[in-house]
């Protein structure tokens, strides 16, 4: 994919296989010198072509010194074009461009009539680059891609457009990269190929990226943490990304915290075999934290961030945990472990612990937690639980404007009851199915008491048939943003 501003509207149309542009039912398309410098009208009453939304019409050998083919999408009414619709139109084109056989293609809707400039260009690209996208790396036929040329016909606002496309294309590749890692299957995926992969691809002058190895995991006494991974030949692996982008020393940081169980069998609570294979997609929080980490590199955003990639591997032998073991957490408080299937809490209630030395502005963790989550809201939607409104709303808000839906679950505090042991201070699950989204995030709510906090739980968002989402990049990406517009303002007004 490439990407390119015009503003110079005789250079606009050259040299194309094919052009695309809008037309309404209730007026001309808004690229009046072209429609009239081309006959349009003439088309129109010739094709009877209305220009109702998911209807198109192709000129082929259209008769023009640059330009072999026209492409003609119907927008329906111009004014009342609104954000859903634009997807559809969107959606659409993009599925009539995969079917033909252009190569090169002037893609020219970002004219649609969407006051809103920034989200309809970077809602361009974000289609454009997702339709395009192949996890084909282990494929000896990989998929061939086309090469579309996106030019922008922008009169005016030429830097603020070419900042836009810029920022845009950086989140694409970190939702990329994301999805890339991913993908990888278990075999080459484990804790120290995904540290690795981070120092690699994440570069920075502002980034830091260190680890905790097993044997500093013992160290500091993070027994739930390391009761995991016992069974597996893979030894866990802590990856902490410290962004220092403020510089003001004082600014508390960000603290993100993927789960990242690069394979998940259950351990002795071992999974049945159907699906297992998608266990692999376990880790899809450690991998949201990766990506998501890559763009605030790029993007050099005015916050201090910390991400950490909290990965070991569920397996089972001789060593594996057993249900009804217990084991001290870091922050000393005793888990009964009556299901090791329920395995991603006790990675996170430590790391949950551990963050604390930050002196945290907000915590983060993400997580295929339950699935009791996509029982209750589907493949659509995550599951958000707080113990801070305020925190919440801006979650909620962030999810709204980027479409990448979020619901909030109660936190309820008697559910805890339904986690109370009787020979531990509490054990890692119910003895039953219910509400196990809510006593879930209830157990972490126990190790996140000093600082604001919020759980999101991507188990039906995460990957779906194709592979990897790369969800909630864009919305965890668009709660930093505004984040980042909060303190600014703060700093001019004090």
């Amino acid at each position: 994919m490439k990407y390119n501003i015009e503003n110079n509207i005789n250079n606009f149309y050259k040299n194309y296989n094919c052009i695309i542009i809008e037309f309404y039912t209730d007026n001309n398309s808004s690229q009046e010198e072209f429609l009239k410098k081309n006959n349009f009208v003439e088309i129109k009453k010739k094709y009877k072509f209305k220009g109702k939304i998911n209807t198109h019409l192709i000129i082929n050998n259209y008769k023009s010194n640059y330009i072999n083919d026209i492409l003609i999408i119907g927008c329906g009414k111009k004014k009342k074009i609104n954000t859903e619709k634009f997807n559809k139109i969107l959606k659409y084109t993009i599925k009539l461009i995969k079917n033909n056989k252009y190569k090169k293609i002037l893609f020219s809707l970002n004219n649609i009539y969407i006051k809103n400039l920034k989200w309809r260009i970077s809602k361009t690209i974000n289609y454009f680059e997702e339709k395009n996208y192949f996890f084909d790396k282990f494929k000896k036929e990989k998929n061939k891609k086309k090469n579309i040329y996106i030019n922008f016909l922008i009169k005016e606002k030429y830097n603020n457009i070419k900042n836009i496309i810029k920022e845009q294309i950086i989140i694409c590749n970190g939702i990329k990269k994301s999805k890339n890692l991913c993908n990888t299957p278990s075999n080459i995926c484990n804790s120290e190929y995904i540290y690795n992969k981070t120092k690699k691809n994440i570069n920075n002058k502002n980034i830091y990226i260190s680890c905790l190895k097993e044997k500093d995991i013992k160290k500091l006494k993070m027994n739930s943490y390391l009761s995991v991974g016992k069974g597996s030949k893979n030894p866990p692996l802590i990856t902490i990304i410290k962004y220092k982008g403020s510089k003001n020393n004082n600014d508390k940081p960000i603290v993100l915290v993927g789960k990242g169980v690069t394979f998940d069998s259950g351990g002795l609570s071992i999974k049945t075999c159907n699906n297992m294979w998608e266990m692999k997609y376990d880790m899809s929080g450690a991998s949201v934290i990766y990506g998501l980490m890559y763009i605030i590199s790029k993007l050099n955003i005015k916050l201090n961030i910390i991400g950490i990639l909290a990965c070991s591997e569920n397996m089972i032998d001789k060593n594996s945990t057993r249900p009804g073991d217990i084991v001290k957490t870091l922050s000393k408080k005793t888990v009964e472990i009556i299901n090791t299937d329920a395995e991603g809490r006790l990675l996170l209630c430590d790391v949950l612990t551990y963050v604390e030395k930050f002196n945290p502005m907000y915590v983060i963790d993400i997580a295929t937690l339950t699935g009791a989550c996509v029982v209750a809201l589907g493949e659509k939607i995550s599951g958000l639980l707080s113990n801070n409104k305020e925190l919440s709303k801006m979650i909620i808000k962030s999810g709204q404007k980027t479409k990448d839906y979020i619901w909030e679950l109660p936190l309820f505090k008697k559910y805890n009851k339904l986690i109370h042991s009787k020979i531990a201070d509490i054990k890692n699950c119910t003895d039953n199915s219910y509400a196990g989204a809510i006593t879930a995030a209830c157990f972490l709510s126990n190790f996140t008491k000093n600082y604001k906090w919020a759980h999101i739980d991507i188990a039906g968002t995460a990957y779906n048939e194709k592979g990897s989402t790369g969800r909630p990049i864009n919305l965890l990406f668009e709660f930093i943003k505004k984040i980042e517009k909060i303190n600014n303002l703060n700093k001019i007004h004090k």
